[in-house]
């Protein structure tokens, strides 16, 4: 049963997360912002499972066009996505009655594009901005939240007063932030990138389509080199600039096998084939880098 149910939300991809989760701890660390464990883990466990749902319901629907074993009856699978759904949605409620009205609105976009990334009349992950809503999603909204629910006046602050609403933002600080979460984004961006550059001609059959339909694959891989190129100038500026620790410029040192692998998903675009190797660049540069700044930050 356990097992089924791993696989039924595929916990393995579910580093993604944990990386830019552990990236944050280290950019606060580093940063002297404050860190409120009990909210932090309410947040983590809301976040861990909501990506646990979005991966049901997405295995959930494509099993009705490919005929794919989900590890249970449609019933069982349905009742889980509710239960993992609901569990999500009471800890979020709770994060925002202990922060503010801030995490609500952006725990509701979450909520909105984890279920209609897949599902809806126009389900994100059928067209081809698919690559840029995942990538602010867990590049930016998961750090954005994790560290406002600790530090609520760091970049973003809405008073009520007199009838007036007023939203103050600290745009050094968002910019800083900004910077040095490109990485995450960028990555996180380059995995729908790769995934459906390789998957185009299938997509196509079942009606999907998604930016490397139209941007073609010789063009896509492109874009991959050139989202590689900016991540490792995000590591730089970030590093020199002193947004996070000096030492996290040596993330630099994984750049040989970066462009290696890269040259290994472009010699053959066959999913079962080449997309292990972007998979392999993701872990490889986000463990290097996440490392880097939370032991910068602690020393």
């Amino acid at each position: 049963m356990i097992k089924r149910f791993l696989d039924y939300t595929e916990i393995q991809t579910k580093i993604t997360s944990l990386f830019t989760f552990v990236l944050t701890l280290g950019f606060m660390i580093f940063n002297d912002y404050e860190i409120k464990f009990f909210p932090t883990l309410v947040f983590f466990l809301s976040m861990f499972i909501f990506d646990l749902c979005t991966t049901a319901i997405n295995n959930y629907i494509d099993s009705k066009t490919n005929g794919q074993d989900i590890g249970f009856t449609r019933k069982t699978g349905r009742n889980l996505i509710f239960a993992m759904f609901f569990i999500s949605a009471a800890l979020g409620l709770y994060l925002v009655y202990i922060s503010d009205i801030i995490v609500l609105f952006m725990g509701m976009f979450c909520f909105a594009v984890g279920v209609l990334y897949t599902y809806g009349p126009i389900p994100i992950s059928r067209q081809p901005y698919g690559e840029i809503i995942s990538g602010i999603l867990y590049g930016y909204f998961i750090p954005f939240i994790m560290i406002h629910v600790s530090q609520p006046h760091s970049m973003i602050e809405i008073q009520y007063a007199q009838g007036f609403l007023n939203l103050n933002m600290d745009i050094m600080s968002l910019l800083q932030f900004v910077l040095v979460f490109m990485v995450p984004t960028l990555l996180t961006s380059s995995i729908m990138l790769a995934n459906n550059t390789c998957d185009i001609e299938k997509d196509v059959l079942v009606k999907r389509y998604t930016l490397p339909y139209y941007l073609g694959q010789a063009v896509s891989v492109k874009l991959m080199y050139a989202l590689y190129l900016l991540v490792f100038a995000s590591v730089v500026l970030s590093s020199v600039l002193g947004l996070v620790p000096l030492i996290a410029i040596l993330t630099l040192l994984v750049m040989p096998k970066v462009w290696a692998n890269v040259a290994l998903f472009k010699k053959d675009l066959v999913k079962h084939v080449s997309f292990k190797f972007i998979i392999k660049n993701f872990i490889m540069i986000m463990a290097v880098y996440s490392v880097l700044v939370l032991i910068g930050g602690i020393l």
